[in-house]
């Protein structure tokens, strides 16, 4: 029997879903799955790069990054989102926009340049919890996963299986996405099977947990992953110190505790760690609940970010920003040689674009930061931040 590159992958699929009950791994399945090519009408996700071309301005036509709330900043027209929706329906979204306000007539081409890369984080009653590395071309369904972790313990609560995934339009929430994960092995029954996404974390109960246990569940770039025991002072600190501290690849920056609501999706909370940690700020030091969930994200699934330095700066130009409790604005400069003797170092700007595309400048005292350690009036930076040093007497400072 002469079987097709589909068929093939097909039936390596269903071999993976078999194995998931008992713990095995086929892994020809599960990686078969990842070569199979990008679906059709595939929709854009945040962290994609795209080529988006625009006829009737050459000068638009570039890469563009797909930012966390699902927007490309467009040039003069602003930011839009066009997270969820297929190349040919982003590219209809921006020629209106244009046509809007700017051109007659406007004919924009989107075309993938880098797909979003995120692991999969698979945890609780799995063989062999941890992370799987995941691009957004590729195809990956959660029973796939499962089977990828070594199947599901036998205590799960397989009837359970939750998939933590962002909400699309920039919202800071996470839905749940509950499967029957063992209905569909008993009846062997994959009409149910989801497709995951980069990030996308699956969470596997054991048997007999309810919701609402003493316990929070630690995942990402944490020494200790997993439950830790829940008590009434648990606050940030005191949790991270249940967990054996940060991983190696930690994005201090980009912690989340992700908190459960009676309508099955998660609220998320973002959490600086750099500035907790470095700079003292005890806002961030905030008291956890039971059934939370702290998640800190590894740095190797960041877009990375760019910072432009200008002015009267030993070394100006355009900065990749490293996470972390260094990327501050008194720490980059300090990084990139200093300020000049013609400084103003206590009115430097920082100029940053707000997600609805307004402008707004705020003003920092680097001098006193550097001159008095005084770093918990550092501010932490965002990507495509644009950190002005004047120098004296210009700017009417």
């Amino acid at each position: 029997m002469n079987l097709c590159k589909s068929q093939l992958a097909g039936l390596g699929r269903v071999f993976a879903w078999m194995a998931v009950g008992g713990g095995l791994v086929w892994g020809a399945g599960a990686e078969g799955a990842a070569d199979l090519p990008e679906a059709s009408g595939r929709r854009i996700l945040a962290g994609d790069r795209l080529n988006i071309s625009v006829r009737e301005q050459p000068d638009m036509s570039r890469v563009y990054a797909v930012a966390g709330d699902g927007s490309v900043d467009f040039a003069f027209a602003g930011r839009v989102i066009i997270a969820e929706l297929t190349s040919d329906e982003a590219s209809r979204k921006l020629e209106s926009v244009l046509e809007d306000k700017y051109f007659k007539e406007a004919n924009v081409t989107i075309s993938i340049a880098n797909f979003v890369e995120g692991d999969v984080l698979v945890t609780g009653a799995v063989r062999s919890s941890g992370s799987l590395p995941f691009r957004g071309d590729s195809i990956l369904t959660l029973m796939e996963a499962i089977s990828r972790s070594g199947g599901l313990a036998e205590n799960a609560a397989g009837e359970r299986v939750r998939i933590l995934r962002w909400l699309p339009g920039g919202s800071m929430e996470r839905q749940g996405i509950e499967v029957n994960v063992r209905a569909m092995l008993d009846t062997m029954d994959f009409s149910k099977d989801q497709y995951l996404r980069p990030r996308d974390i699956i969470v596997v109960p054991f048997r007999g947990e309810e919701e609402g246990r003493n316990e929070f569940l630690a995942l990402g770039e944490v020494k200790t992953p997993g439950f830790h025991p829940y008590t009434e002072d648990l606050d940030v600190i005191k949790a991270v110190t249940r967990m054996g501290g940060l991983g190696e690849f930690a994005d201090w920056s980009g912690a989340r505790i992700l908190r459960p609501r009676p309508s099955g999706e998660y609220a998320v909370i973002p959490l600086d760690l750099g500035r907790l940690f470095s700079a003292a700020d005890m806002s961030m030091n905030l008291p956890l609940q039971k059934g939370d969930i702290f998640f800190v994200p590894s740095v190797r699934n960041l877009v990375r970010a760019q910072v432009y330095l200008l002015g009267e700066v030993n070394k100006p130009g355009a900065v990749a920003l490293s996470p972390g409790p260094n990327a501050t604005v008194a720490r980059l400069i300090l990084d990139q040689g200093g300020v000049t003797p013609y400084a103003n170092s206590g009115k430097v700007q920082i100029q940053r674009t707000a997600p609805d595309g307004s402008k707004k400048t705020m003003l920092v005292d680097v001098g006193r930061i550097l001159t008095q350690g005084s770093f918990e009036e550092d501010v932490p930076l965002q990507d495509a931040d644009v950190v002005i040093v004047p120098e004296k007497g210009l700017l009417g400072l």
